[in-house]
């Protein structure tokens, strides 16, 4: 097992198990999604999903952002799981990117026993956390036509080479442990046995990224934060996040029109960005929060792609936020590139007369199907 494995998996199940079935828990900040996967010859089968609502297990609205104590967070996994018909008991977790660091830097090239000392090092300018606090690992970052045009092109100018010698990619992960902790915890209490942890990005990028090369940008729109992760030649190159999410679009709303919050929710959900509400008054407040999440995703890839010379083929939308009428005609708009939904359900066997449903709600569950789909690959 690679070094880098041990964050993405860490605890091994015991050997010798003979279920098939595997239940994955996204835990956002507004919303718990599950999905329970079956490996049947080869093929990964949907067995059940389902979705529940954070905001009323802490006294909230449907929509708004919070962060719930243990004991609240198993009682909505045990609500979860019993609407749902949960039955799996091989787990597997998503770690929130608030609670984990992914970085990409560059470092001298040396052998991976000196990597191991320095990284630490390195990674203190990163981590905003002491590292004793931190689950830290790393990984190499595989060589690849794009890393081998960067050299030729750092060669041509001669001195830069010489001066400092050739660099290599390291792709630096951390987990904060107290969430470590938290989570066996829940799954212990749940009787769900201590499967794997995987930081949310991997999970998404495994369920909606495209078979190809070319450079794509996922952008997860969540309650509180968006995440953008950008990933060239398979490898993720930049992840980032945005401070606005869903719920300020609901928050713009619930201002403009002097309504609840409660009341805000629906009227997004009913009309998105497309046009009026019941009173005749046009949802002009939202798009202003819409263009920030997309003007700060677009510079996040100005960036790379002035950086690497390289330009970012598409875009792909996941995460709850993206499900909002009209919202992929404003990212065209503003973004200037091909946009596409993401379709996790697309990965796996799914009821034929659950097709259309499940296009709808998939950018909802790619976390979720793209960390089961880890989990199935240990039976």
């Amino acid at each position: 097992m690679g070094i880098f494995d041990k964050l993405l998996k860490v605890i091994k199940e015991s050997t010798g198990s003979k279920e098939k079935s595997v239940v994955a828990i996204d835990f956002g900040s507004s919303s718990v999604k599950v999905v329970q996967l079956r490996k049947e010859k080869g093929r990964a089968i949907l067995e059940t999903y389902g979705g529940l609502a954070c905001g009323p297990y802490s006294g909230l609205s449907v929509g708004q952002a919070t962060n719930l104590p243990a004991e609240k967070m198993i009682e909505l996994l045990q609500d979860l799981f019993r609407e749902a018909n949960v039955t799996a008991k091989l787990s597997a977790m998503a770690i929130p990117l608030r609670n984990s660091l992914l970085v990409n830097v560059e470092m001298p090239e040396m052998d991976e026993e000196k990597l191991a000392e320095i990284v630490p090092i390195e990674a203190r300018k990163y981590v905003p956390l002491p590292i004793s606090e931190v689950e830290l690992d790393w990984r190499i970052m595989p060589q690849s036509s794009f890393d081998e045009r960067e050299a030729d092109q750092e060669l041509s100018s001669g001195e830069k080479q010489k001066t400092y010698g050739k660099k290599i990619g390291v792709l630096i992960a951390s987990i904060q442990k107290d969430v470590i902790r938290l989570y066996q915890d829940i799954l212990q209490k749940l009787n769900l046995s201590l499967g794997i942890f995987e930081i949310e990005t991997f999970s998404s990028i495994r369920s909606v990224m495209p078979n190809d090369l070319t450079a794509t940008a996922i952008l997860d729109i969540g309650a509180g934060t968006s995440k953008i992760a950008i990933v060239d030649y398979g490898l993720v190159r930049v992840s980032h996040t945005i401070v606005k999410g869903s719920q300020d679009i609901t928050i713009a709303i619930s201002k403009s029109l002097s309504v609840p919050f409660a009341k805000a929710e629906e009227i997004k959900r009913k009309f998105g960005l497309l046009g009026e509400v019941d009173n005749g008054e046009l949802l002009e407040s939202v798009n202003p929060t819409v263009e920030y999440i997309f003007a700060e995703a677009g510079k996040i890839m100005l960036q790379y792609q002035k950086k690497h010379k390289r330009a970012i083929d598409k875009v792909v939308l996941i995460g709850g936020g993206s499900m909002m009428k009209g919202i992929s005609d404003v990212a065209r708009e503003v973004l200037g590139l091909p946009i596409m939904m993401g379709t996790p359900f697309d990965k796996v066997e799914t009821p034929v007369f659950l097709n259309d449903v499940l296009k709808e709600t998939g950018p909802e569950f790619a976390v979720a199907i793209g960390l089961a789909l880890r989990k199935l690959e240990d039976l």
